[in-house]
């Protein structure tokens, strides 16, 4: 029996959720297995790999396909709870101490995958430190947008004059073999098309290492990041479209983040000082702060990680959702003409300190209207408590 219907047993057992909530989240879980023997079965009559349930002892092996399948295992997990969320009515007090501990419980498997792939005690015998710069292409006048896809090591990203990249960590000595290391790395983890640079290893690459990225980029460059459980760290006046991790942290400071989708299983994401967002951001147990940013059109969903919104500016086309599960919302020193708020939170505390109209529904929702044209706002918790000021 898997670990998540062990728990989803064990809190029936001791009268945390109900006969009917318990058989309406291990329905949830039948359907993911359904789903995943859908794929292996499809995988075995096309002869490719199969997803990875049991992880090796030598995590880099196949490092890359291993960190793919990891991330739909987490993207499959994240739909698989907020369908659930929406099958569950609240009954009781009892919801939110009930998510937390589910959400918890999925932040410790996160990370244990991810630990598991990473261990450096695992690293081969052979593996020797490098610390190197990579020669810019003679394309990259041309270049418009980076993707960089790190599975085990950090992704720093910074404005520059130029092209720099600077490469350290451990790479095994036969991975690179009788090449130079800064020779191997331009030979096999670069790669250009069009007007597109690609930096790091494709999902039909193997390696045998972890390594830091450390890359300055000109002004308004295009970025994609990916990595698994390392930190995305990135400031500058750079375009950001997309960053995915699974539980490392992601920092975004004084970047565009327009029409861009940041997601994350359990790591924390923060922006600071980014102007006129508009972005979809998603996490499953991390937290997400949003402060001093220009918000324009941003979509925040989370099952119980914490959001916080403060000292940032809205103007009149401003739409901000929040909808959480068992997290808090806290929104706080908002600057600019805002039009109205609606906060709901089924089992959670509202607590409003706003000038304007305030008018309380059923004890679950409150309206909050300037009578002004502005910023329109949207915060709803199941179980989390939900703050305006």
């Amino acid at each position: 029996m898997s670990d998540s219907r062990i728990m989803i047993l064990q809190m029936l057992s001791e009268g945390k959720i109900t006969v009917e909530e318990s058989e309406r989240l291990l329905n949830a879980l039948n359907k993911e297995d359904e789903v995943r023997n859908s794929n292996k079965n499809e995988n075995k009559n096309t002869n490719q790999s199969p997803n990875i349930n049991v992880f090796p002892n030598i995590p880099f092996l196949e490092a890359t396909k291993l960190g793919i399948n990891i991330r739909d295992i987490a993207q499959t997990l994240h739909q698989t709870v907020q369908q659930t969320i929406k099958q569950v009515e609240p009954g009781r007090k009892e919801l939110k101490e009930k998510m937390k501990e589910f959400g918890s419980w999925m932040e410790d498997v996160v990370e244990t995958m991810a630990a598991e792939l990473t261990n450096h005690s695992n690293l081969p015998a052979d593996c020797m430190s490098v610390d190197f710069i990579v020669p810019a292409p003679k394309e990259i006048e041309k270049i418009k947008t980076f993707i960089i896809e790190n599975i085990f090591g950090e992704i720093k990203l910074s404005e520059g004059q130029s092209f720099k990249l600077l490469v350290s960590g451990q790479i095994s000595k036969k991975t690179i073999g009788e090449m130079q290391s800064s020779e191997w790395f331009s030979n096999k983890a670069i790669k250009i098309e069009d007007d597109k640079m690609y930096i790091g290893f494709s999902n039909d690459t193997s390696i045998k290492g972890i390594i830091d990225l450390n890359l300055n980029l000109p002004a308004n460059s295009k970025v994609i990041c990916k990595t698994i459980n390392s930190a995305v760290l990135i400031k500058g006046n750079l375009d950001i479209e997309a960053i995915k991790t699974i539980s490392g942290n992601i920092r975004v400071d004084n970047s565009n983040i327009q029409n861009t989708e940041i997601d994350s299983v359990n790591g924390i994401i923060q922006l600071e000082n980014n102007k006129n967002i508009t972005s979809h951001i998603n996490s499953t147990s991390g937290d997400i702060l949003i402060r001093k940013c220009g918000l324009n059109k941003v979509k925040i969903n989370s099952v119980n990680g914490d959001v916080f919104i403060g000292e940032s500016n809205i103007a009149l086309e401003t739409e901000v959702k929040t909808i959480t599960t068992a997290g808090d919302i806290s929104v706080e020193k908002l600057n600019g003409p805002w039009k109205s708020v609606e906060a709901i939170s089924r089992k959670g505390e509202i607590v409003v300190d706003w000038k304007g109209n305030a008018s309380p529904v059923n004890n679950q929702r409150v309206n909050i209207k300037s009578g002004g044209e502005g910023a329109t706002l949207y915060a709803e918790s199941v179980s989390g408590n939900i703050k305006f000021r």
